[in-house]
């Protein structure tokens, strides 16, 4: 499979150089179109294909990449380049997998390039691994109920109350909106194919989440998002890099 590159850079010499460097890996990727300001780049996404990565300079003949990615909701890996090491956080904040300052080297690209091709299987996989949930439980067929043992007593609680699930010191546990939490027997993996998708989100490895827990949503750094939840966990709960993308999808359903 070849990944398909847009390249974002108003100086023609500096655009062929990155092309050349790309291709030397001509297997795994392939440079789509080179483009030197935001209002082509914005027309260019309009009537193609989105590609899988853009290598996007920063300061364009017309403005800043930024503005570009603002306006049309670009929502793909990005690796940054610029000779100026300023917009760092900015860059962060979007779908940044790497900021290379000028002049780039080929060592320097090639590394930022492995690290997107490994965050892209981990997506892939996690996207493979929804898929194949989804068919697990068909709509409608979700439990209503989850049950718990406590010593000798059985606890059994509606899945409507839960407000998340999260792991610690490797035992799983179920938080009701009453700020009631109860041990579970089942993995975070299980309870994540016992849930409907509509209404819980694994955000990470650590929690899952339901959209009515959500009381404030922040931006945070490398696309993630800063959860507060309702009760509060009393730990930061921040959506995991590889799942980002998602869950603003899912927020969109």
């Amino acid at each position: 499979m070849k990944y398909q590159i847009l390249i974002l850079e108003d100086e023609m010499h500096s655009a062929n150089r990155l092309k050349q460097m790309v291709e030397e890996d001509s297997e795994s990727f392939e440079v789509v179109a080179m483009l030197p300001s935001v209002e082509e780049g914005k027309i260019w996404l309009q009537t193609h294909p989105l590609p899988d990565l853009g290598l996007f300079d920063i300061q364009l003949s017309d403005g800043v990449c930024f503005d570009l990615i603002k306006a049309t909701k670009l929502e793909i890996p990005i690796i940054f380049t610029t000779a100026f090491d300023d917009r760092a956080i900015e860059a962060f904040e979007l779908q940044a997998i790497d900021y290379l300052l000028k002049p780039i080297s080929g060592e320097k690209l090639n590394l930022a390039l492995q690290r997107f091709k490994k965050q892209k299987n981990i997506i892939d996989e996690s996207k493979l691994y929804q898929l194949m949930r989804r068919m697990q439980q068909p709509d409608g067929n979700y439990p209503e109920r989850l049950k718990t043992q406590i010593g000798n007593t059985l606890k059994v609680f509606n899945v409507v109350d839960i407000s998340y699930f999260f792991v610690e010191n490797k035992s799983v546990y179920a938080v009701l909106y009453t700020g009631d939490r109860y041990m579970l027997s089942y993995s975070l993996d299980e309870v994540e194919t016992l849930l409907n998708p509509k209404n819980f989100f694994r955000i990470n490895r650590q929690f899952i989440v339901s959209l009515k827990s959500i009381q404030k949503m922040t931006v945070y750094s490398k696309s993630r998002i800063k959860l507060d939840l309702h009760p509060d966990p009393k730990t930061e709960t921040i959506t995991s890099v590889e799942r980002s993308s998602e869950f603003k999808n899912w927020l969109g359903q």
